[in-house]
Parts: structure tokens; sequence; C-alpha cells
């Protein structure tokens, strides 16, 4: 009797640590995520036997490169995947396994609710027209911002003047685009809008910001206050990153003509590109000076360049500069913080002025 009791034990203790062994994930799990302003992140996530895995994420409709991202994970007794190389105030760090789903969690490690939660469930069955490959975005100069809980979006369309704020549950509203301002105190621009249908007021602000749900790292800090109807002014925050080549967006001082250098004992010519007015502002050498502009994916269109009339020793630099420039289209490169405008005729190198 005692050795059958003995025998039953021992079985039931097998049974016992049977259940509570916890899944490890092997192989590669995907899902299509929420995503603010695109129709979804493409994600996949491999688990490798020896404890690291390899994500990658693509931006429907607005990647230009896929996000890919290595490192380590662990399994706790309660069965949560941790990604272990990421901070625990970020996003997509925790998962739990049940049967062949692996589903999300929060910066809390807690199930996410909600409408979209079947979203953040990962199978191993590869969705159709599932894709990784970056497309590079032809559009043209704007800026966009987005944000987390809730998820929303802010578009600026300079070429059409306005102004677009959404969220994920529908909320939204259209405006002109106001002129801007620059706060005195800090590195910003500031938008203010008031039409029948609300207001809306945004603020964007240069200092380096990361997505608390993806990690991406954008170039500024975005507040964007919406008042929709009656309803109370209601703030929401996140990052942004202007759109198109807005690396032309700022003064440039020419280093060489045609690799003919510029005098340093006489101040060269510079010219500032301004892509929300299209305008061209600088210095020909000897008088200030504007044109129109216009731009594409790697070329811009100048237009005829006005300038004031002005007598001064460097006037025939001025006028090999001004010739090389007005009425003219030339591609544009960047290289080592040096802008290239190029075109048959002309090479013209300039410096970024900080």
């Amino acid at each position: 009797m005692k050795h059958v009791f003995y025998i039953l034990t021992l079985f039931l203790f097998v049974i016992a640590c049977n259940q509570s062994k916890t899944e490890t994930p092997q192989g590669t799990y995907y899902g299509t995520l929420p995503c603010a302003d695109c129709p979804g992140i493409n994600y996949m996530i491999t688990f490798e036997n020896d404890s690291t895995y390899s994500e990658i994420q693509f931006y429907q409709e607005r990647s230009v490169d896929a996000l890919k991202h290595t490192g380590n994970f662990n399994t706790s007794e309660d069965g949560t995947i941790t990604l272990t190389d990421k901070e625990d105030s970020k996003g997509m760090k925790q998962f739990k396994l049940e049967n062949d789903t692996l589903q999300l969690l929060d910066v809390s490690g807690k199930p996410i609710t909600g409408n979209l939660s079947d979203r953040y469930l990962l199978t191993n069955n590869k969705p159709e027209n599932f894709s990784m490959e970056a497309k590079k975005e032809n559009k043209a100069i704007g800026f966009k911002a987005t944000g987390n809980e809730p998820f929303w979006n802010l578009e600026i369309d300079f070429a059409n003047k306005t102004m677009k704020f959404k969220t994920l549950e529908g909320d939204s509203i259209v405006t002109p685009l106001p002129k801007l301002v620059k706060p005195q105190d800090i590195d910003a621009v500031s938008y203010r809008a008031q039409t029948e249908s609300g207001a809306l007021h945004v603020m964007i602000i240069r200092d380096e910001c990361t997505d608390s749900m993806s990690g991406k790292k954008s170039g500024y800090k975005v507040r964007a206050s919406v008042q929709l109807g009656d309803a109370d002014m209601k703030d929401y925050n996140g990052c942004g990153e202007y759109k198109g080549d807005y690396r032309l967006h700022d003064l440039w001082v020419l280093e060489s003509l045609n690799g003919e250098q510029m005098d340093s004992k006489t101040k060269a010519p510079n010219l500032e590109f301004n892509l929300v007015e299209n305008k061209l502002y600088g210095f020909g050498g000897c008088n200030r000076i504007n044109s129109d502009i216009k731009t594409t994916n790697n070329s811009i269109k100048i237009g005829s360049v006005i300038a004031t009339k002005m007598a001064c020793p460097n006037l025939s630099t001025e006028k090999r500069f001004l010739d090389a420039i007005s009425e003219k289209e030339l591609n544009f490169s960047f290289s080592e913080g040096k802008l290239t405008l190029k075109n048959s005729d002309n090479t013209l190198v300039f410096k970024k002025v900080d």
C-alpha cells in the first residue's frame, strides 16, 4: 500500500510540473498593428533557440526604410516574454504566448483592450500582401506628426496651405494653414487656427523625440491642442518630422562656383531656401536677392532673381553667381554638410551655416 502511495505521489508531481511549464516561443510571428497615420504597421518577430530575437516593422504607405532590431529575450514563470534589451517605458517589449497566438502587451505588461485589441495578436501565419519592402515616398513638402494612447496624426500641407488632424476613433478637423509664429523663449514654431467647426493649435519644437510604441526617433516634439465644436480643448503630444527633402530649408554659403573657391576676404554669396513659402532669399555678393522656387524630388527650379541695385567692387562675382541660378533648374545633392546645385552648365557648392 505504501508503495502505491509513493507511485501516486510521484505521478501527481510530474503532472504538476508539466502543467506549470511555461511555453517558450520559437519561430516567426506576424501581425499588422494599428497605426495612427497609415493603414497599418506590418510587424514580424522571430525567436531563436538561443534566446535571441529579431524584429522588423514596416509602416504601410509611409515607411522609407523598414525598421530592424535584434536583441535578447526571456520567459518568466507566468509565461510573459520580455525583450530584455528594450527600455521598460517603451512599448512592444512584452508578449504572452497562448497556444499558437502571441499577444502584444502594453507598457504595464497587461493585455491591450478596446476595439482594436485583436490587432495586437500575432500568429505563425503570414498574412496576404504582407511586405517589408521599403518604398521611397514621392510626396510634396509637408510635416507629419503622430502620437499614441490615443492614436492620432497631424498633416501640414504647405503646398495647399492646410492642416489636418485626426484620431483613430474618427475625430478630425481640417483648417487653413495660418501664419507661422515663432515663440521667443524656445526653438519652435506655432500655428493657431480657428474655424466654425473648432480650433487647432500646433506647436512644433525642435527637440529629439522618441515614439513610445515603436522607439523610432524624430527631430521634433509636437503638441496639438484641439477643440471640436463646443467640447473642451484637448491636448495631444507626439513626435513629428518634415517630409520631402527639407534639408534644403536652411541658410547656405557659396564655397565654390565651377571649381573656383570664393575669396575668403570678401563676404561670399549665400542662399536661404524657405520651402514653406516656396521662396529663395539671399545675398549675391553685393546685393540682397530673392526669387520664387519650385522643388521636386531632387531638383529645384529657380525663377527670375530680383536684386537690389547697390554698387560694389564684387559685382563681377555676383553677376556670375546670378547668371548660374536665375531662371535655372538645378539638381541638388547633399554630402558631409554641403549642398551641391548642378546642371549641364554650372556646379555650385555651398556650406551650411549653423
